[in-house]
């Protein structure tokens, strides 16, 4: 895939988050219960969704490793059982857009990467993955992610 990389700046945003330790074996189950625990948790609050979700991964990855799930939220929102609320901070990032299966996002790090060696910039944490449409919607081949890395 070709990935068109550009440089923007990301405000800080309000979320509600669950905190998961994570294998690549066990990521898709566990950020599935994440997800289902926020949403149980706003069904039951009467928060307000104010975005796609998203989720934060580490700058190194190891064997094991932990994964924010986060779900953008407007003011007024509380954290309750097993659900943190979050102020997630905002700048820099360099971001594209992964068209396909999560299992092969790894191409857009990849092209990330790149582009931050050859505009002499040096990759931050955590990165961020927006989920701008749902598995089980559409076909894995259409599932969109904006990947965006800070720039340290």
């Amino acid at each position: 895939m070709d990935y068109e990389v550009k440089q923007k700046e990301l405000p800080a945003q309000l979320a509600l988050t669950v905190r998961k330790r994570v294998t690549m074996a066990t990521i898709a189950q566990a950020m599935g219960e994440a997800f289902g625990a926020i949403m149980a948790h706003v069904e039951a609050g009467g928060a307000q969704y104010a975005g796609p979700p998203f989720s934060l991964y580490p700058g190194e990855m190891a064997e094991e490793y932990d994964v924010v799930v986060c779900m953008p939220v407007a003011p007024g929102a509380t954290a309750g059982p097993g659900v943190g609320l979050e102020e997630v901070p905002g700048g820099a990032v360099a971001c594209t857009m992964h068209k396909g299966p999560y299992a092969a996002v790894g191409e857009a790090y990849g092209a990330l990467q790149a582009w931050m060696t050859a505009n002499g910039k040096q990759p931050g944490a955590p990165a961020r993955e927006v989920y701008l449409n749902e598995p089980g919607a559409v076909p894995d081949a259409e599932l969109l992610t904006e990947v965006d890395w800070p720039i340290a």
